[in-house]
């Protein structure tokens, strides 16, 4: 009796027989080509069924997403064109979701049933050569780790472009990575492969990093004092520190000249001094530096261009924060007045202000504490902080 016919009673029984009883019999006797085709359209797909199954395909999703339509097909057919509502469409979407690969070549079986013998034949190998679990390997060589491609990644953005460098850089940190692979690392992730060893230029960011810790600028703030006797512009000249933030007060006088500008750099600059190991002086062009002020910073001058505040745009910055934070709130009597106010906000400024361009942190060391959170007042309640109790 052939294959087919043993299916076909099968099939027409009363008892349903088990998926793995017609699986044996088609390994044992596999019907051919011919008596595949002559079994009835509905033999064959229950004929898939039982297959998929057996093959761990998701069977039962693909008859939920057919009963999913029958139902909808029969509550809104009448004569018209099948509707579906919202809810059913998105779940019956996120089930054929599940269907679109499995079953990509499954449905090739109605018109071709030696896809279903070597389906079979498949199925055979598997489990002659193991527990029947094992899916069989790709092709290719096996794709890098993830650490691999976190390091490929990280050692192009530093600004190590070239694929030889990049190996030799993952060599050195015991990571064997081929060329080819690294170039299909940095195309997969939107950047451009090169052969280049050596650096493709720098940014304005890597640029003033590798020059902040040398530079310092320096501006003056002119601020009236006095009220109903002599009233005098006092001059209060300041300088800040491009790479920590930190600022200082160099002087305060009522009577700038090179010769105090002189000595107020002279002070900031010797040994001993925070400022001391500052290269570079950023000025601008004001009439109060002469040529005492230039003998005492020599090469370490660096003067802006006429109207050029960008140029010097820390200490400008910091002169419009002391201003529109303190010292535009008070009416000063005297030098020593103004001294006190802008003593009291350098204070405040380098040790408990949080800063935009530090990731907005203080610049000094900072220890948050656990109790509860109190509020700091300095110069009378002009200048706030906040923290929390030790």
């Amino acid at each position: 009796m052939s294959s087919s016919l043993r299916v076909g009673r099968l099939h027409q029984g009363r008892r349903q027989p088990k998926c793995s009883n017609i699986l044996s019999h088609l390994m044992t006797d596999p019907p051919t080509l011919a008596e595949a085709q002559s079994l009835p359209l509905r033999l064959r797909v229950g004929l898939w069924m039982l297959c998929g199954a057996a093959l761990g395909l998701p069977v039962d999703d693909l008859v939920t997403a057919i009963d999913q339509q029958l139902a909808a097909a029969e509550r809104s057919l009448d004569g018209r064109r099948l509707r579906m509502t919202e809810a059913e469409r998105l779940t019956h979407a996120r089930t054929m979701q599940r269907l679109i690969g499995p079953f990509r070549d499954l449905f090739h079986w109605i018109v071709s049933p030696d896809a279903l013998i070597r389906w079979l034949k498949r199925h055979q190998q598997r489990r002659a050569n193991g527990n029947g679990k094992n899916e069989p390997k790709k092709p290719g060589r096996p794709w890098i780790g993830q650490e691999k491609v976190d390091a490929i990644l990280r050692i192009y953005d530093s600004g190590l472009t070239g694929l030889s460098r990049i190996v030799g850089e993952l060599g050195k940190c015991g990571l064997v990575v081929a060329e080819t692979s690294v170039r299909r690392v940095l195309t997969q992730h939107g950047r451009e492969p090169t052969d280049r060893n050596r650096r493709c230029g720098s940014t304005w960011a890597q640029f003033w990093t590798r020059h902040a810790h040398s530079t310092v600028g320096a501006d003056f703030i002119q601020m009236p004092i006095g009220l109903l006797g002599k009233v005098v512009n006092a001059i209060v000249f300041v300088a800040i520190e491009h790479d920590t933030r930190r600022a200082h007060l160099l002087g305060i006088t009522i009577h700038p000249t090179d010769i105090w500008v002189a000595q107020c750099l002279r002070n900031a600059t010797m040994s001993g001094e925070p400022l001391a190991g500052r290269k570079h002086w950023i000025l601008d062009n004001d009439g109060k530096y002469g040529v005492r002020t230039t003998a005492v910073l020599g090469s370490k001058l660096l003067q802006t261009s006429i109207r050029a505040p960008d140029m010097n745009a820390y200490c400008e910055r910091f002169v419009r924060s002391i201003c529109e934070e303190c010292l535009d709130h008070i009416v000063f009597l005297s030098e020593e007045h103004l001294r006190e106010y802008v003593v009291g906000y350098l204070a405040h400024y380098n040790e408990q202000r949080p800063h935009q361009g530090l990731d907005n942190v203080p610049i000094g060391p900072w220890q948050v504490g656990s109790g509860e959170i109190v509020c700091d007042e300095s110069m009378h309640g002009l200048l706030k902080s906040f923290r929390r109790a030790a």
